[in-house]
């Protein structure tokens, strides 16, 4: 069953340079922060339950970053959603667990099932002070890998290595 709302092909870049052409693109959403977040649905094969394979698609929100127009296509039905002047901004609000038997530290959202009862409230700094140490992990269960790894990766690319 296709999602009925309007789409438009685009290309993704992958982490490694890679280039997906023709994703689908369904919506802009402005966040509180003003960054623009883009839900795209990737088409994939999925295991079929009694054998084989079957066509599939895995959704998820990227910033503009990881996104290319396609020549000649016009984004301007996709349905946008921006951050409106009246609205206040939401407190982004995050949770740290600890290392527990050699597993390692995991950023949840507030509120993620799958934090611990042992988990400390962090700030957005603190979070991502916390991603930047080695082995740390954001959580995927939540929106804390969606939110806080975009940010701590934007600008990798711009700042020269120490003696360059």
């Amino acid at each position: 069953m296709s999602d009925p709302s309007p789409s438009a092909p685009i290309t993704l870049v992958l982490p490694d340079g890679q280039a997906i052409e023709r994703v689908r693109l369904y919506e802009r959403q402005q966040l509180d922060s003003g960054l623009w977040m883009y839900r795209i649905g990737v088409p994939l094969w999925q295991t079929a339950a009694g054998g084989g394979v079957e066509p599939a698609e895995y959704s998820t929100w990227v910033t503009a970053e990881q996104l290319r127009p396609l020549p000649g296509i016009n984004l301007g039905d996709i349905p946008a959603h921006p951050r409106t002047r009246t609205s206040a901004p939401a407190r982004w609000a995050w949770l740290l667990d600890g290392r527990v038997h050699g597993r390692p530290a995991t950023v949840h959202a507030e509120g993620c099932p799958s934090a611990t009862d042992r988990a400390h409230p962090l700030g957005t700094m603190e979070a991502l002070d916390a991603l930047a140490r080695p082995g740390a992990t954001a959580c995927t269960v939540c929106d804390a890998a969606e939110a806080l790894l975009p940010i701590l990766a934007h600008g990798q690319g711009d700042v020269p290595a120490p003696g360059d």
